[in-house]
């Protein structure tokens, strides 16, 4: 897995020979050999052999893992959550020790933070073999089948699912194959309504998102409109907001500054701070009815008014079960004040 520019603009921008640990397939059917039917785990903790689908096959767990590597960018929270600290997690922000932010810490329960692997060139493979994984996960991700087969000879490796781009996958179905594979498919579920009755509790405390066009940007070589299947633009949809229906085809690509006015929509939010928006887009975004009427939301990758990494510009980037709690607590007030079309009405700014 290479880190792409997807992956980067997302947050702020075989040596040795190493024994088949367990069996997992590559591509087709499961390379493992599993029992007539699923039995609880002796050690307790999930219902075991598991299966999980992706985009390369059918991937069985065995037993119980307890050296869980995460190769997707985001999945040492999915982890956390089910009751396991990964041995290893792979760079991406770089702004919490371990990437282990606020919200997951507690999840910890005080045990050392996870080693953290450089995945900017793809996964590190020997590193990777020397801590003895028993899973790998790799879901959000650009995992390569080359990669996914080498990982594979490792442990039991789960790729992305099928029917998504790179670094698409919604935060529930990851949570999802990732309790699939600790054995954990109810508690993933529970999980998932969990964060899901959040935002049927924010919906329904703020009607008036309803309908409203909304859409995430950030800046790169001009604008970068973040595309409909981004969970930044997903988050925004459970709340109620709908996409611009005309830019459901662009895709995740950078536009002209020039284009700038063609993005005035109900909310506007920026990875970025108002100050490299409003460089970038010269007078054009001052012109916009979201800017003139105070509708739009910056997150800055720094928190404002230091060089300090933002806590709340990761838990924008960073969708999952444990962030989402956290992050909502401050974006839905922002959106409030955003949507309704008040100058008065200040956004809050989040200072973490």
């Amino acid at each position: 897995m290479t880190l792409s520019r997807r992956a980067a603009l997302s947050a702020f921008s075989t040596a040795a020979a190493v024994s088949v640990l367990a069996a997992c397939s590559s591509g087709g059917g499961d390379a493992g050999r599993a029992s007539a039917a699923p039995s609880r785990s002796a050690s307790s903790g999930g219902t075991f052999p598991a299966t999980v689908a992706h985009k390369y096959g059918t991937t069985t767990v065995q037993q119980k893992p307890t050296r869980i590597v995460t190769v997707g960018l985001i999945e040492q929270d999915m982890v956390l959550a089910l009751g396991t600290v990964p041995v290893a997690v792979t760079k991406w922000i770089g702004a919490a020790p371990g990437e282990i932010y606020p919200w997951a810490k507690p999840s910890l329960h005080g045990a050392a933070l996870p080693k953290v692997l450089n995945g900017d060139k793809g996964p590190q493979i020997e590193q990777i073999a020397a801590l003895k994984p028993d899973l790998i996960v790799a879901i959000w991700s650009d995992l390569k089948q080359s990669d996914y087969q080498k990982l594979s000879r490792l442990a039991p490796t789960i790729a992305p699912p099928k029917g998504y781009v790179d670094y698409g996958a919604p935060w529930d179905v990851i949570t999802q194959m990732v309790a699939d594979g600790m054995g954990l498919p109810a508690k993933g579920a529970t999980i998932v309504r969990s964060v899901k009755a959040k935002f049927t509790d924010a919906r329904a405390k703020h009607p008036e998102f309803q309908g409203k066009t909304a859409m995430v940007l950030g800046i790169y070589d001009g604008l970068y409109p973040y595309a409909e299947s981004d969970p930044r633009n997903r988050v925004q949809q459970e709340l109620g907001f709908v996409f611009p229906s005309q830019f459901k085809s662009l895709g995740a690509k950078s536009v002209s500054a020039e284009r700038t006015k063609e993005f005035d929509f109900d909310v506007v939010a920026w990875v970025d701070s108002e100050a490299h928006v409003l460089e970038t887009t010269g007078g054009l975004l001052k012109q916009t009815r979201a800017y003139k009427e105070g509708r739009e939301i910056f997150v800055p990758n720094t928190i404002p008014g230091t060089t300090k990494p933002s806590t709340y510009s990761a838990a924008f980037s960073m969708v999952t079960p444990l962030s989402l709690p956290w992050m909502l607590e401050r974006y839905v007030p922002q959106l409030a004040a955003a949507v309704d079309g008040k100058v008065s009405t200040k956004v809050p700014v989040v200072s973490v």
